[in-house]
């Protein structure tokens, strides 16, 4: 049985420009592009339990 493709979809999001340019200066000293790493990282992110949290959500 053949492997099936995964569908991409671009995301467009918005952050501080200081973050930005250490994300950028990050995956360039790490060997890695900023879409690698925004998916890994959303990966991790939504793999983890949510943790109970107190007081009003944020």
């Amino acid at each position: 049985m053949a492997k099936t493709e995964e569908v991409w979809t671009q995301l467009a999001t918005r952050v501080p420009k200081e973050l930005h340019r250490r994300l950028k200066l990050h995956c360039v000293t790490h060997d890695t592009s900023v879409m690698d790493f925004v998916t890994q990282a959303i990966e991790e992110k939504l793999g983890r339990k949510a943790k109970p949290r107190k007081g009003p959500a944020q």
